[in-house]
């Protein structure tokens, strides 16, 4: 997908989902930072259970996902790559968060390149994320493309 057709999927997405997002808050912190905590712990199924049954993510690759049986093969594919992530300070507007950060992988770490710096977001409603999207920085994303070309 280019770019721009995924900047637009993106903030097409945010505006559907923004308006329902609204009323909750203070708790999305502590789902994004448990969604953390079960990805280094391997925990698949806490992991899933944070995400809401119609969530949408968008992976770093550029891949749509939609519902649970979508995020489960992503999350497990985290897992099997021993992924983990460090979150920057989060901004926070209602229900969205925005902020930069690191990821690690093993795959990544044998390519030489890990960390890559990432920025993300994320919309939780009810306790549950709704939305997820990460994007590389530009220079992490020339640096991963390189190094797979080697």
């Amino acid at each position: 997908m280019n770019g721009r057709v995924y900047g637009m999927v993106v903030f097409g997405l945010a505006l559907v989902l923004l308006p329902q997002a609204w009323a909750q808050g203070s708790d999305a912190e502590s789902v994004l930072k448990a969604r953390e905590a079960a990805l280094v712990a391997h925990e698949l199924d806490s992991v899933l259970g944070l995400f809401a049954d119609d969530a949408v993510v968008v992976t770093s690759s550029g891949r749509l996902l939609i519902g649970k049986v979508q995020v489960r093969v992503w999350v497990q594919d985290q897992i099997e790559r021993q992924q983990r992530e460090e979150a920057g300070p989060r901004q926070t507007q209602g229900n969205k968060l925005s902020w930069a950060g690191k990821v690690y992988r093993d795959d990544w770490q044998k390519l030489g390149v890990s960390p890559l710096e990432v920025t993300q977001d994320a919309i939780v409603d009810g306790g549950k994320i709704k939305f997820f999207n990460t994007t590389f920085t530009p220079e992490s994303g020339a640096k991963l493309e390189a190094a797979r070309k080697k």
